[in-house]
């Protein structure tokens, strides 16, 4: 897509940190913010107005003191346009996280002045608002966080409410506060539970929420915590509620212990205390447009949050866009101009009501292998064929499938430890293995993609009462992958207008590859024991055949020609609370398959006979993903700032 905003940006210099600072007050400038179809940086950060409103959350009392809920707000809007009368539009970034800003940020009266993103210094001179919210329990609002349950969207629901002049509003000294310069239009932004939180409020269908930009974002609580069943941490949930909380309250640090009891981390079962928690639900309900941004390769919050929130979406009707990239759990601005240069427009388009061409662009953008960009009409992408593979050789060779990197049709048994596998489990699939099961394609004759969301189903017995099994997808074959994305050192561009305290000037960034014989595109667990549903989990006989399906997290992958799919199978730990033994699951191939959508040469998918080439895979494409809890949380926060 051509630059809608080169022209309005500055040209990326060494050390440009102060180039858009400036210490005296400009006169309003004579040019409008809006020139034909987009806006432009007409106004001066310098004369924005900073202030802080506390708004009410009528009806709402969640840590039980008596006083009625309420939500700080910081604002920065531009001072030209308040002079001149002219209603602007808000963009909101809402977060748990605000309390770690150092003090630096605020002055004597506690007053915001750096909002640490490049979104205000972008923005405001455009012609909008930007808002950060703290939510409740949080910093400096009151009540109680809840993770991500009714509280916690009730209360962020009321900023919006109150820029439509439905709830009321206070400054410090507790005086009447409207926003009686707002247009009521607003548009929620965010990465992690920054993000998250814009896919719940938009869940309720509030009114003045006109879109919304969810990046790496949860659509349900259950499926962060947990993969079928199979909890990823021990006391995770208690554990993020405690992280957030401002503990001003009683009754807040009592709810710590209430809410990871009620999340039930032994049997790792779905309730319905989940469904507050899973926004999926009430997709009916949302009237806001939708940009997602995810990372592919995000293990934090992983692919089918975007995934079935995208599915859901779809079915609704909801105006969409998506922006995929290869990257783990990163900010979309990250990708600097790729990604900017379709926000503006989006923002302009959904909050400013300009007619540009953003509707008519292609809805998907994505990210390829080797990190260049490709566009599609729309995603998934039209063609995709939900193509069904055996892990069996085809009866008479003349059905799709793979290939069982061992000889035989015969029941495969593979045992695990007490401890999750490795990625490096799938390095050189066709030496058998105790710890695994692993079956390959064939060469590819011809390129296949895969895009959205495949199953697998699997008829296994297991030698003790609990048993997780994990699926890897991986593309064998060597090529040219992304890694990483990363500053360029002493190059930076001012995004944007600033001041001394906050330039709006970031270091540029750049793709980085490396040639790789192998990558992991898709890790999916799931508990044997919730077979039957993610309701109930029953304890495993010895002996019984289980037939067990599992939906694996959404991609869009390109098998190059020349390469193989393969699907690694392995035994993983059930549940962080009760520690066993590795369990050996046996496996019939004959009753088991991998289901895949497709699009491509999927005729030399077709495997009569087990592959005969050994495939050297000595050098994945990614290191292992993080799985300290800890460290995940610090990259959670670190994502939404």
């Amino acid at each position: 897509m051509a630059s809608l905003t080169a022209s309005a940006r500055p040209t990326a210099t060494p050390d440009s940190t102060t180039a858009s600072t400036t210490s005296a007050a400009k006169p309003a400038p004579v040019k409008p913010f809006v020139q034909g179809t987009q806006t432009v940086a007409a106004y001066d950060y310098d004369n924005a107005i900073h202030e802080r409103v506390q708004v009410d959350v009528p009806g709402v009392d969640g840590d039980q003191n008596g006083i009625t809920d309420q939500i700080t707000v910081d604002i920065v809007r531009p001072g030209e346009a308040a002079a001149a009368g002219i209603d602007v539009p808000v963009i909101i970034q809402a977060s748990p996280y605000y309390a770690s800003d150092p003090k630096s940020y605020f002055d004597a009266n506690g007053t915001r002045q750096v909002f640490s993103t490049w979104l205000d210094n972008y923005f405001v001179p455009r012609g909008y608002a930007f808002a950060y919210v703290d939510m409740p329990g949080t910093f400096r609002s009151t009540g109680c966080s809840d993770v991500g349950a009714d509280l916690e969207v009730r209360g962020t629901k009321a900023v919006i409410d109150w820029l439509n002049n439905r709830v009321p509003g206070h400054t410090p000294d507790g005086a009447v506060a409207k926003a009686d310069w707002s247009t009521g239009k607003a548009g929620m932004i965010g990465t992690s539970w920054n993000g998250t939180i814009a896919n719940s409020v938009a869940s309720t269908g509030v009114k003045g929420l006109e879109t919304i930009v969810p990046i790496a974002a949860i659509s349900s609580w259950y499926d962060y915590t947990r993969s079928n069943g199979v909890p990823y941490y021990d006391e995770y949930m208690g554990f993020l509620h405690d992280y957030v909380s401002n503990d001003l309250s009683p009754r807040c640090v009592q709810m710590t212990g209430e809410i990871e009891q009620d999340s039930d981390t032994r049997t790792g079962s779905y309730s319905r205390w989940w469904d507050p928690r899973n926004y999926r639900l009430d997709a009916r309900k949302v009237k806001a447009s939708v940009f997602v941004v995810h990372g592919l390769d995000d293990e934090n919050v992983k692919t089918r949050q975007f995934g079935e929130w995208w599915d859901e979406l779809t079915k609704q009707g909801v105006p969409r866009k998506i922006f995929l990239h290869q990257g783990v759990h990163l900010d979309g601005f990250s990708f600097r101009d790729a990604y900017v240069d379709q926000l503006h427009p989006w923002f302009d388009y959904w909050l400013q009501g300009l007619q540009n061409d953003i509707m008519k662009a292609p809805q998907a953008t994505i990210m390829r292998e080797d990190g260049s960009y490709t566009t599609e009409s729309r995603w998934p992408t039209p063609g995709a064929k939900s193509t069904k593979l055996a892990l069996s050789k085809p009866a008479g060779g003349d059905t799709g499938g793979l290939s069982i990197a061992a000889p035989t049709s015969d029941p495969i048994s593979f045992t695990g430890t007490d401890k999750e596998s490795v990625d490096s489990v799938v390095l050189d699939p066709t030496t058998p293995r105790s710890d695994r099961a692993v079956f390959v394609s064939n060469d590819l004759a011809q390129p296949v993609r895969l895009s959205g969301t495949g199953k697998v189903e699997v008829r296994v017995k297991v030698n003790k009462v609990a048993a997780g099994i994990k699926a890897r997808l991986v593309d064998y074959g060597t090529a040219t992958r992304y890694t990483s994305v990363s500053n360029i050192a002493n190059t930076r561009t001012c995004w944007g207008d600033g001041n001394a305290l906050d330039t709006g000037c970031f270091a540029d960034t750049k793709i980085n590859t490396a040639v790789s014989n192998a990558a992991v595109v898709i890790r999916t667990l799931a508990d044997v024991g919730h077979y039957k549903s993610l309701d109930e989990k029953v304890s495993l006989q010895s002996g019984k055949w289980y037939d067990l399906t599992f939906e694996l997290n959404a991609d869009d992958v390109l098998f190059a020609a020349g390469h193989r799919l393969g699907l690694v199978l392995t035994v993983e730990p059930d549940n962080p609370s009760v520690p066993f033994t590795g369990a050996t699951i046996t496996l019939d191939p004959a009753k088991s398959s991998l289901t895949l959508p497709l699009v491509g040469g999927t005729a030399s998918l077709n495997s009569p006979e087990a592959p005969q080439a050994r495939i050297a895979a000595t050098q994945l494409a990614q290191p292992e993903p993080e799985k300290d809890p800890i460290k995940l949380m610090e990259q959670f926060v670190e994502a939404s700032r």
